[in-house]
């Protein structure tokens, strides 16, 4: 699927405003700053990771939906289905699954809770993906991760140095010009 060239452009600067906030801060005594330094460093390549593998499989998403008209509810089922064979796999190959079995012993109810808001949440995301495409998904998912990024800043009074509200000053622009210019 091909999107205008603007779409991409768009995507960039909320992406790039997003990275100036995670990666903007420079409040780190002297004595922490080698060990912040490795891990910002870590955590922005995980974010570019993430950022390729969501563009990538939401494309691939949009293809089988495209090719095989899937419904967005099966193809949700198919992919966490895999997601717990895997899963499974790896708690008995590393030899955790008691481990595993005593968590939810222990936090039956909350694990619930939260897996039945995470199921709310997929099922928004693929319905979002079959009626308007990998791209707005991901905008939305961005738009998330701002919201959270700007909510956190309010409630907990966090202090942010000039480069991360430069970030969210071009993440809210260029979010609410995605409408208009794409």
């Amino acid at each position: 699927k091909r999107y205008p060239v603007r779409k991409y452009i768009n995507v960039f600067f909320i992406v790039f405003g997003v990275a100036l906030v995670l990666g903007g801060g420079d409040f780190q005594k002297k004595s922490h700053k080698e060990i912040a330094a490795n891990a910002q460093v870590l955590g922005v390549v995980m974010l570019v990771i993430s950022l390729c593998f969501d563009g990538g499989l939401g494309a691939f998403e949009d293809k089988l939906v495209a090719a095989h008209n899937i419904q967005p509810l099966d193809l949700m089922y198919n992919i966490h289905l895999a997601n717990i064979t895997f899963a499974s796999l790896a708690l008995l190959v590393m030899k955790e699954l008691h481990l595993f079995l005593q968590m939810i012993q222990q936090m039956g109810w909350t694990l619930l809770l939260i897996g039945l808001c995470g199921a709310m949440g997929q099922v928004f995301i693929f319905i979002t993906i079959s009626k308007f495409g990998a791209v707005t998904s991901s905008i939305m998912g961005l738009a998330r991760k701002v919201t959270t990024i700007c909510a956190s800043i309010y409630i907990y009074g966090h202090q942010l140095h000039w480069v991360q509200a430069l970030g969210i000053c071009i993440s809210l622009v260029s979010m609410s010009g995605h409408p208009v210019f794409c």
